[in-house]
């Protein structure tokens, strides 16, 4: 196919063979989201060219031409994807309810979630097996309510990953959660580790990892069709952490695109420690953003054309694809060595001198003790709470509907 065909994310996967684009979303959103957009195209010409890229975009029954080769959720996806379609999953929320003893939300909280992500994984698995476990994977993120507890978390994964061989549990980036991440790769069970913004929580991760690993194979466990990545959540850090405040604070000042450099500077510094030293876990961006239209930059993603090249995985949500693709013929190509330029020069020396972008950057810049208190964290995790608690309180609504019980 011509270079003039492809997709922006499409140029993007040629820059690596290993490089790997996956949505942000439960398969099912695919579909809706997809025809709304095209019915907003500007034009005939532009609706047949986004027309036939969605043909090769998330297409699992047909894996030999899908781009998208993995499936993303969070606690904020799936209620965003339940409350889009009220009536459909408020009937379902009757029917689960009807076949409990009692009607406890929290319990069809926990079967609604995994009702979607059992969805998705069914969704991905012809693309899964084509490849032999290599791709196909559906993210299931554990109740952000417990992940300061080990126990919790553990019973939860293991119930999660018994859905389908697909499934690969989601797991935060605390103190807990490297222990709860040690035991399930012992178990061959394949993880994510979410909610991270520093090269100390990708380290930790990795030892996690390797720690888990050694323990399968004192056991004589193999694991295979198993994966494991770690996700830097690369818009987080400078939109929702303190980087800009803590700039201030010291007397550096840091406009839109410092904070972007910031962002890439971490990815950027995670790829040198893993190409130095391979490690069985891969690099996943998520909470991917465009630049500002009339910002002073030619460039319209520096989250993707700052880390071209790498051997990482691209977690698109929807409106990120939607962005791109309004401004594809900006994008016209990609630097395969990107990953490899360094900042520049002026913007990393403003940098250095926030304590907040030192922390960060650097293997032991803070202790697995205080992950879960860094500030894009905490901003993370009440978002995710926030979002949680609005899905439990659409099923208290649908359960107190239903007819008493005598």
């Amino acid at each position: 196919m011509s270079p003039e065909h492809l997709s922006v994310l499409e140029k993007l996967q040629l820059t690596n063979e290993s490089l790997e684009i996956w949505w942000d979303s439960p398969p099912a959103d695919f579909p809706g989201w997809r025809d709304d957009l095209l019915a907003r195209a500007p034009d005939v010409v532009t609706r047949r060219r986004w027309a036939a890229q969605f043909d090769r975009f998330l297409v699992p029954h047909a894996p030999e031409r899908s781009l998208v080769r993995g499936v993303t959720t969070n606690p904020s996806l799936v209620a965003n994807s339940i409350l889009g379609s009220p009536s459909w999953w408020g009937r379902e929320i009757h029917r689960q309810a009807t076949q409990q003893q009692d009607f406890d939300p929290d319990s069809l909280f926990s079967l609604v979630c995994q009702e979607v992500i059992a969805s998705a994984a069914n969704a991905m698995m012809p693309l899964w097996q084509h490849s032999d476990g290599q791709y196909g994977w559906v993210s299931a993120q554990l109740d952000p309510r417990n992940m300061f507890d080990v126990a919790l978390m553990t019973d939860e994964a293991l119930q999660l990953a018994k859905r389908s061989p697909n499934v690969m549990i989601k797991v935060p980036g605390t103190f807990e959660g490297y222990q709860v991440i040690r035991q399930l790769v012992s178990r061959g069970i394949s993880i994510n580790n979410t909610m991270s913004y520093t090269v100390a929580q990708f380290v930790e991760c990795a030892r996690a990892v390797e720690e888990g690993l050694a323990i399968a194979r004192r056991a004589g466990n193999r694991n295979d069709r198993w994966r494991a990545v770690v996700t830097d959540m690369i818009g987080r850090y400078g939109g929702q952490g303190n980087l800009v405040r803590d700039a201030a604070a010291h007397g550096v000042e840091l406009g839109p695109l410092d904070v972007r450099w910031a962002e890439v500077a971490v990815v950027k510094r995670i790829a040198q420690i893993f190409r130095a030293r391979p490690y069985p876990v891969k690099m996943l961006l998520s909470s991917l953003e465009t630049e500002d239209p009339d910002a002073p930059t030619d460039m319209v993603s520096m989250h993707l054309q700052q880390t071209a090249g790498a051997n990482i995985v691209y977690t698109c949500k929807p409106s990120f694809v939607e962005a791109i693709m309004r401004r594809e013929l900006d994008l016209v190509d990609f630097d395969p060595d990107a990953i490899d330029e360094p900042v520049p020069k002026a913007v990393h020396d403003r940098l250095v001198r926030v304590p907040y972008f030192r922390q960060a950057i650097q293997p032991d810049g803070i202790p697995p003790e205080q992950f879960a208190e860094h500030s894009a964290f905490v901003a993370t995790h009440a978002e995710v709470n926030r979002n949680t608690a609005r899905l439990l309180e659409f099923i208290r609504h649908r359960v107190a509907e239903l007819p008493a019980r005598h």
